[in-house]
């Protein structure tokens, strides 16, 4: 794609348009300037400018908290659309104090005003047409959610005068400038993903799409290549690698024991055997991955790609491991710089990453058990992975903590314990359209089976209705879920859960009267997507959480259920850890006690002071008890001084008396 200037309107398609309707361009962008202009326009009805003058406030009201909350800085120039995505979205609406519609209305109002002042792109009737060739494309489209997916991208590439042969690789990178540049636009790397994902079904599906693959901005394999375009042998060793994790070649997979034990540091004297079981396949999934991102990371080295003949290429020579740990700590320091997380002279120090401790692992992985490397070379592995692994967890992140603290509060713990049953009771009142109904339902009945059953995000979207969930065939009533312990992450037990009668009742309605609008024929999941396949997890999650904060107006993800349900239970039964642990799904008890232990002093401190005010209430009852003794304690004590004062005045007086006598 030829570099293009994105101006706002896309002038040189629509500058005698937006003069006619008002467009002031105006040098200063500062909070007063632009309620000085607002003032100014007279040409639009009182009642709107007012309207646009108020939610402009509101506006301003809502970036000066976020860029406090978030440390955000402000700019000179703060209402420009990229500083304003930066924080307009970061809370839901109820954050704020503002209903959803309200606060819709301001952004709204605000997109109006940003259009008017000249530094937001131009949207309204015949504005936003598309031109004949991408046109013609997109009525060749047949799923509305593909539809969707794709017009705003067109819309872009109408604006910008690229026709459909023209389209690059790097069209979405410009789209997401665009967006964020001249746009106000929530979420815009889900928006971009979602672009990505519904052009490349289209390249596959729709004879006669332009078949440019795009690469969408930030994707983790942007840098790799292809496992297809190495050498036949690299290949086959990777398949042989692959087959030994599938358990396919157990009898072969680990070397003696001794050599296992002393390449991962120990002396074996006392030790287990290591286990051999085979992975899962989203694990070997993910070895792959890695597998090709250890190798990327030394063809953008210099190693020519025709040399990658085995895995031993990956961790030998010895300088290799290191090569490539550096490379992707390197990419690490470069996203920490951009983010503002670290300075560009390091001053933060080295970084350590799960992910570029998982490379180390798999590096470790092929030398031990496939490659067989001296252990000399293993031990630098051993090294190398040490100073790039971060520290152990050893309490709740202070982060997760605090969200979980909010979703805590009694009343929004109470609505959010309700909201799944609301969003059902507000349905017909809402009117929606039959399919936009149905999607409220089905986010309702996965909060809801959250609720009761602490899923992981995997095992809630891929619930297969005859595979996972348990029905009573006589009442074709939903009881229950019986997920098998290969499904679960730990594959060590499964998920056997007896609904409750509330629980049972909703998905029942969901599975009876909505689902059928969201899924096709053959699909079989629970929360279908398109085709036969699940919704996406990444989308499905985003979703659900967006909907939730912006009733509950606090941080909310799907992940977040588990801790609040281990919270719950650890309230009510302080110390339960084997009980939460089983709830859970985690592999041990001492995982579960590893992370949730920061609660106990919560608790512990929640029960001292209760404990005080019992002391103080039974203290209270017997206030009269403790007056009563008080004042027998100061009787006797009187009674003490007197008896000894009356004894020695009585024998001065008998002496007195005998002398006198």
């Amino acid at each position: 794609m030829t570099s293009r200037s994105h101006t706002p309107d896309g002038s040189h398609a629509h500058d005698s348009g937006a003069a006619r309707r008002g467009v002031t361009m105006i040098g200063d962008l500062s909070t007063e300037a632009i309620r000085a202009t607002i003032v100014s326009w007279h040409d639009i009805p009182e009642s709107r400018r007012r309207n646009w003058a108020s939610s402009f406030n509101v506006a301003d009201g809502i970036v000066r908290r976020m860029e406090a909350e978030t440390g955000i800085a402000p700019v000179a120039e703060r209402w420009r659309c990229g500083h304003l995505n930066a924080v307009l979205w970061r809370k839901p609406p109820a954050f704020h104090g503002l209903a959803d519609r309200r606060f819709g209305d301001v952004v709204s109002h605000l997109r109006q005003i940003l259009i008017r002042l000249g530094v937001h792109a131009e949207t309204g009737t015949g504005l936003n047409t598309l031109a004949p060739a991408w046109q013609e494309l997109m009525d060749r489209i047949e799923p509305p959610e593909r539809k969707r997916g794709l017009v705003r991208f067109f819309r872009f590439l109408t604006v910008v005068l690229i026709a459909p042969e023209e389209v690059t690789t790097h069209a979405l990178e410009d789209f997401a400038f665009w967006l964020d540049d001249v746009t106000l636009t929530d979420d815009i790397p889900a928006l971009v993903r979602r672009t990505a994902s519904n052009w490349t079904w289209a390249m596959r599906e729709i004879p006669g799409w332009p078949q440019v693959e795009l690469r969408r901005p930030g994707m983790r394999d942007e840098f790799t290549t292809p496992l297809d375009r190495f050498p036949d042998s690299f290949q086959q060793d990777v398949d042989r690698f692959l087959d030994g994790l599938r358990g396919h070649r157990l009898g072969g997979v680990y070397r003696a024991p001794g050599a296992v034990f002393r390449a991962a540091g120990q002396d074996g004297r006392g030790a287990k055997a290591p286990r051999s079981r085979a992975q899962s396949p989203r694990t070997i999934k993910t070895r792959a991955e890695q597998i090709r991102a250890a190798a990327a990371a030394l063809l953008q080295q210099g190693v020519p790609l025709e040399s990658m003949t085995s895995l031993r290429d990956l961790v030998s020579p010895p300088e290799r491991p290191r090569q490539i740990l550096e490379f992707h700590l390197n990419r690490l320091r470069a996203r920490m710089t951009a983010a503002g997380r670290r300075d560009a002279d390091g001053a933060e120090g080295d970084p350590t990453s799960g992910y570029v401790a998982a490379l180390a692992e798999v590096l470790r992985m092929i030398a031990v058990h496939h490659v067989g490397l001296p252990e000399a070379e293993i031990e630098e592995i051993l090294h190398l992975r040490a100073a790039v692994r971060p520290e152990t967890q050893g309490t709740m992140n202070e982060t997760v903590a605090r969200k979980l603290r909010a979703l805590n509060e009694p009343d929004t713990l109470a609505m959010l314990l309700h909201l799944p049953a609301e969003w059902m009771r507000r349905l017909p009142e809402l009117q929606l359209r039959p399919r936009d109904a149905a999607l409220v339902a089905m986010y309702a009945t996965a909060l809801e089976i959250l609720l009761a059953v602490p899923l992981r995000r995997r095992n809630l979207i891929e619930l297969e209705i005859e595979r996972h969930l348990v029905i009573d065939h006589r009442t074709s009533a939903v009881t229950g879920l019986d997920i098998p312990a290969a499904a679960t992450k730990t594959r060590k037990q499964p998920i056997v859960w007896d609904f409750t009668p509330r629980v049972a009742a909703m998905i029942g309605t969901y599975i009876s009267k909505y689902r059928p609008l969201l899924a096709g024929g053959d699909n079989r999941f629970l929360f279908p997507g398109l085709g036969d396949r699940h919704r996406d997890p990444g989308d499905f999650a985003n979703e659900l959480s967006t909907r939730v904060e912006r009733e509950l107006g606090t941080d909310f993800n799907l992940h977040l259920v588990r801790h609040l349900t281990a919270w719950r239970l650890l309230k009510r039964i302080p110390g339960a850890y084997e009980l939460v642990s089983r709830v859970l799904g985690h592999a041990s008890p001492k995982t579960t006690m590893t992370y949730y232990c920061g609660l106990e002093m919560i608790f512990a401190v929640r029960e001292a002071s209760r404990l005080l005010e019992l002391d103080r209430i039974e203290a209270n009852r017997s206030q009269a008890r403790f007056a009563g003794a008080r004042d027998r304690v100061r009787a006797r004590r009187r009674k003490g001084r007197n008896a000894g004062t009356t004894g020695t005045n009585g024998a001065k007086a008998k002496g007195a008396g005998n002398g006198a006598a």
